[in-house]
């Protein structure tokens, strides 16, 4: 026999019944869910009151910056983080651009990986931290942004010393000079570049000593300090003076100016018989312009910077150029002023870019 199976018409007592109990249920659920405090959307995250509530500082250093817009946010945190390390991380302006300049021309090395050297000629650029990140930023929805920089100690600890390993190894190979080339403008240069790379050591074993003490500690005494460094290097340039000669240069203008530079740079001048020697030349002759009734003189300067134990040419350099007057004196006495102030500028360049090229690729 088969069972029949009875269906509740909807108006009947169990079905009133079953309805009245699913709504019953259904309000409960929904008021359940109503009491649930829900989290603002835009809610300003912890780490920006105290970032070490996010990023324990056993293992990591933090720090909050803030700005008008992302970039400047970013920024301001990467400032706040050094901060946290002191002013000892700081470089001076000078050691950082030969330290950079280095890095960018090849003549300093301090890791394999050529992203990370880009990262470290940054680093140095803008006295900010190598390793450091961003790690979040937050929009308060009104006109500032916030950010949060922070460095793993671990691992910040490891890429430091590596680093100062890396830049010790450079020095000790810079400084390998023989004795007899030892007083040359090749030494000045491989030294100088030591002292830079001296001074960002100390830099870097700074920021070591905070993420692991006892490692900075173990390597204090390795370090070969910027000081030192630069002290040999101003013997060298004391050691080498540079004479300087100007045929036709009749009251000293052009020789004084180009002795300038040189002093400048640390060096001597003068000495007939020093083995470098800046040789020049200055021409001075009258220019006629067609319907001018001004007098022109042009000028030109033809000088170079010669090494006489190798008989070689160093820095060829010259400049040329007219000035007018209505007199033939006075138009001669702006070519010679003006000849001295393209001297200072350019030869200065170049005279500082020739003694850093000395140390590409050693």
């Amino acid at each position: 026999m088969h069972q029949i199976t009875r269906v509740r018409a909807p108006g009947s007592r169990f079905f009133k019944t079953a309805l009245v109990c699913s709504a019953l249920f259904l309000s409960v659920v929904l008021a359940g869910c109503a009491s649930t405090p829900k989290k603002p959307e835009n809610s300003e995250p912890v780490w920006v009151a105290n970032p070490r509530t996010v990023y324990d500082e056993k293992q990591y250093v933090s720090a909050v910056g803030f700005g008008l817009t992302r970039e400047l946010a970013e920024k301001s945190a990467f400032s706040s983080l050094v901060a946290v390390f002191g002013q000892r991380v700081q470089g001076e302006t000078t050691v950082n651009e030969r330290f950079s300049e280095a890095l960018r021309n090849g003549a300093l090395t301090v890791s394999e990986d050529s992203e990370l050297n880009k990262q470290i000629t940054t680093s140095v650029d803008l006295d900010t931290l190598v390793g450091a990140e961003i790690k979040d930023t937050w929009f308060d929805g009104k006109k500032t942004t916030y950010a949060v920089a922070v460095m793993d100690k671990a691992k910040g600890a490891m890429l430091y010393a590596n680093m100062i390993e890396k830049n010790e190894e450079t020095i000790a190979q810079l400084i390998d000079i023989p004795g007899s080339d030892r007083d040359s403008l090749d030494a000045y240069a491989r030294y100088d570049l030591a002292s830079a790379i001296g001074f960002t050591n100390e830099r870097f074993l700074n920021v070591l000593s905070v993420l692991n003490p006892a490692a900075a500690a173990a390597k204090r005494a390795s370090v070969t300090g910027g000081d030192s460094l630069k002290i040999e290097c101003l013997r060298i340039a004391q050691n080498i003076p540079i004479s300087v000669t100007v045929s036709n240069d009749r009251d000293g203008r052009i020789s004084s100016v180009f002795e300038t530079v040189i002093s400048a740079s640390g060096f001597k001048t003068g000495g007939d018989d020093s083995r470098y020697a800046l040789e020049a030349r200055l021409t001075l002759s009258p220019v006629t312009l067609a319907d001018n009734e001004n007098k022109f003189v042009r000028y030109i300067v033809d000088a170079r910077l010669v090494d006489r134990a190798k008989g070689t040419v160093l820095i060829p350099f010259s400049i040329n150029g007219r000035e007018g007057h209505a007199n033939e004196g006075e138009a001669e006495n702006r070519a010679v002023r003006v000849a001295q102030q393209k001297i200072g500028t350019a030869f200065g360049k170049e005279f500082g870019a020739y003694l850093v090229q000395l140390t590409a690729g050693k």
